[in-house]
This record gives C-alpha cells, sequence and structure tokens, in this order.
C-alpha cells in the first residue's frame, strides 16, 4: 500500500517530509496526473513509508448511533476483488511454490495470479500497497536488505525498459516462466523487469545483495491469486475481508467527537483499497476532513457564519480523532489535517486542501 507516486504540490506553509508525501493517498479525483506519472518510471529507490503498528487481528464492530448512518462502501476495493480481474480465472493452489528464476520447469506449475510474494526464510513484509488500477508494491526486508515487488499495468512495460536501459543493456532471463531483463545499479543494486502477463508486468528490486543472492531470491517468488495474496499479507495489515470492519471502527473512533460525521448533503461513501493501515486510516480521516473542508468552504463562499462555525467545530477535534493520534507516531499525515484544522478555525479557507488529502471532486 508508498509511495513513489508524485504528489500534487502543498501550499508553501506546509512543510511536509518526503515520507510524509508518500503516504498521502491517491484518489480517482487525480486518475489523469497518475496516468501522466505511470508513464515516467522513476529510478530513485524510495524508503518505504512507516509498517503500521502491529494489533490483534479480530475486532469487534460496534456500530454507535453517531456512526450508524454511514455507509461502508467497498465497490472500489482493490483490484483482487473486481470481477474482471484476469487473475481470477483458472485460479489455483496459492500455496505451491515456484522454481528458480533461470528454469521455470524445476518446480510446480505456478499459479494464475499478476502479483507475487516471496518465499523466503527470514523474509518479512514491511509494505503493502495498492491503488487500481495503477498496480501496487509489496515489500520485504531481513535487516539491512530490501525485496521491493512491484506489479504495474502492462502497456507501461516498453517506457519501464527503456527507462532501465539507461544503464546499459539488460541480461535476459527467465523469472516465473515469462522472459525477464535484469539491470544492476551497482553490484549490491538489481532490478528485473519480467515481461506482461495477465495485463501486468512485474517489477523486482533488490536492495543491499549481491547479483548471485538477488538472482537465488527470484527463484523464491511466487505467482500468487486473490487468495494468495490475502493470504500472504502478515498479521498487521488489513485484508479484504476485515476492511469494511476497520474503516467502520476508524469512523467509530472519530465520531466520538465529531458529530455528524459528514456535513448535510455530503457523500457519506468510504472507500479504501490499502491493506496498510497508516494508508488506510489516511483514506478515512481524509475522506471525513474533506467533507467538511469543502463544507467550510461553500459556507465562507456563501458568507454563511452558521455553515462556517459547524465546520469549524466538526474539524477543530481532529486533533483528538483515535486515527491520527495513531498515525502522528509514523507520520506527517496527522499534522496536514491539523494543520487544515487551525486554518480553519482562524476563519480562512485552507489553500490547496483539496490536492494535499486527496479530496475527491
Amino acid at each position: 500500500m508508498t509511495s513513489s507516486h508524485e504528489q500534487p504540490e502543498q501550499p508553501e506553509r506546509l512543510k511536509l517530509s518526503d515520507r510524509a508525501v508518500a503516504s498521502l493517498p491517491l484518489s480517482s479525483g487525480r486518475a489523469e496526473l497518475l496516468e501522466e506519472i505511470m508513464s515516467t518510471p522513476v529510478l530513485d529507490h524510495r524508503d518505504p513509508t512507516p509498517a503500521p503498528s502491529a494489533r490483534p487481528r479480530a475486532q469487534r464492530w460496534l456500530v454507535p448511533a453517531a456512526a450508524a448512518a454511514v455507509v461502508v462502501g467497498l465497490v472500489g476495493v482493490p483490484v483482487w476483488l473486481a470481477t474482471d480481474d484476469p487473475s481470477r480465472e483458472g485460479a489455483g493452489d496459492a500455496g505451491r511454490p515456484s522454481g528458480v528464476a533461470g528454469d521455470p520447469s524445476s518446480g510446480p506449475e505456478q499459479v494464475s495470479g499478476y502479483r507475487a510474494v516471496l518465499d523466503a526464510p527470514g523474509w518479512t513484509v514491511t509494505y503493502v500497497q495498492e491503488e487500481p488500477p495503477y498496480g501496487g508494491e509489496m515489500s520485504y526486508s531481513n535487516g539491512e536488505q530490501s525485496l521491493d515487488i512491484h506489479w504495474r499495468p502492462g502497456k507501461t512495460y516498453d517506457t519501464y525498459v527503456e527507462d532501465r536501459s539507461d544503464n546499459g543493456p539488460g541480461e535476459e532471463i527467465e523469472v516465473l516462466g515469462k522472459p525477464g531483463m535484469v539491470w544492476a545499479y551497482s553490484a549490491n543494486d538489481h532490478t528485473m523487469i519480467r515481461e506482461p502477463d495477465l495485463g501486468h508486468l512485474l517489477e523486482v528490486r533488490g536492495s543491499g545483495m549481491d547479483r548471485a543472492a538477488y538472482l537465488d531470491l527470484l527463484g523464491q517468488l511466487r505467482l500468487v491469486d486473490d487468495a494468495g495474496f490475502q493470504a500472504a499479507l502478515p498479521e498487521e495489515f488489513v485484508t479484504d475481508a476485515e476492511r469494511g470492519a476497520e474503516i467502520q471502527a476508524i469512523l467509530d473512533g472519530i465520531a466520538e467527537t465529531t458529530y455528524p460525521l459528514f456535513p448535510p448533503g455530503a457523500d457519506t461513501v468510504v472507500t479504501s483499497s490499502e491493506p496498510d493501515r497508516y494508508h488506510l486510516g489516511a483514506d478515512v480521516s481524509g475522506a471525513v476532513a474533506c467533507a467538511w473542508l469543502a463544507e467550510f468552504t461553500a459556507a465562507h463562499a456563501a458568507g454563511n457564519e452558521r455553515r462556517m462555525d459547524n465546520a469549524s467545530d466538526a474539524l477543530i477535534p481532529s486533533r483528538e480523532w483515535p486515527i491520527l493520534l495513531e498515525m502522528d507516531e509514523q507520520g506527517d499525515w496527522s499534522e496536514v489535517i491539523w494543520e487544515y484544522a487551525d486554518e480553519v478555525a482562524a476563519g480562512r479557507v485552507p489553500e490547496g486542501f483539496e490536492s494535499g488529502l486527496g479530496c475527491r471532486s
């Protein structure tokens, strides 16, 4: 679940770190921008945004009156739930291991799917993000070494290969039964792009290891279908089955200090595709903040002080929203919302909040 995506420019008064920018959630309102970004690959390695803190997997779904009217929408959740996902056809046992990178015949037949996971002792998942239809990423670490697996639309294949080829000609290998190309950024930093399959390419970058160790890890990748991807998520990440309850629980916490959760007439459907709790929290808290910021903006333009006061009263308690207090220990997303709330409390419309929070238009 950040992110390597380029973010819209923030107002000058906001001093955001690279990590904060990477944590900003993506929304359908920036689809055209993302399409352009996806056609321009970036070579620089991005340190993943903070991994979410550990939490119990099972949670009770309690719906207090303040949040009962909120519709938790899942229509915009991950690609692997969509009925037109090509990886859903002919999917097999997600638990079977793969063959080695250069010899696909040496292992069992691969499961149908365009995502890959790593089956290697000592490696743990540190970051997951998926933004349909632009792709996703799953990052692993075993300490000083890292492996980042990206899946992207197949139509971007030629652009990415051309970009990576600036480092010189790639070495042809086979990975998971398909041709791939490997480039070396340095003796301990390599990347591989696999030809598109099921409408997606795979790029796998390994840092902190030599070529032999990197190729060995490529041989321990496994293609997964929807169920296999869900099963590969560690306990601290949010699965499809859990996401609705997680969204509702976050809204319940916000409703403890902000009631109603949304201004009259606002869209109360909250969606997210994020398995990473930090990014999920950004999507949900952002939806509430965007609604009240839009209400304040409209009220300010109309000179309606009562509506302005209502919006301000809803945003000022954001400093007590449990999800923002939790996220404040991991990144700067909370600070962004709180600065916007301070602007509103001072009677000013925050400049650029729509792009800053990824608000849907």
